[in-house]
């Protein structure tokens, strides 16, 4: 007789047993499809990032800049945080700002401008001087 609840018994707690086990691999499963999810993501931002470096021509800096992390992004930069290099004046009450920046080589940089109402574009050369900060000097400018 004991032999005949305890049967039952112990398929009751495998079956519980089994349940908690399909539970957690169930929850394993979701995780690692968030998991899958996030990464394809990642990696379409990746490829993007890639195809527009692909598209740049190659910048081969001087072995100035060699010790630079990101040598394209501090060059951008400063020439963003010197808006008196523009070689236009703003009217109307607006005010000068690089909206757009390419680096052409490793001594030039070409930069659009605007203020709302007039815009222009201008060539610079760059160096890093002996403070490591960029100086810029004006070379050709492009009124539209």
């Amino acid at each position: 007789m004991k032999k005949i609840f305890l049967l039952p018994a112990i398929i009751l707690l495998l079956s519980c047993t089994n349940e908690a086990e399909k539970e957690k691999t169930k929850l394993r499963i979701d995780n690692l499809e968030a998991d899958l999810n996030d990464l394809k993501i990642e990696n379409d931002l990746l490829e993007k990032e890639l195809r527009l470096l692909k598209s740049r021509n190659p910048i081969v800096f001087t072995e100035d800049f060699d010790t630079m992390q990101n040598p394209e992004t501090f060059i951008v930069t400063s020439l963003e945080r010197n808006a008196q290099l523009i070689p236009d004046e703003s009217v109307l009450g607006g005010t000068m700002r690089f909206i757009d920046t390419e680096i052409l080589n490793q001594r030039f940089i070409w930069a659009a401008y605007e203020d709302g109402h007039i815009a222009g574009e201008a060539i610079f050369q760059y160096k890093l001087n002996e403070a490591d900060s960029i100086d810029f000097k004006l070379i050709s400018k492009i009124r539209d």
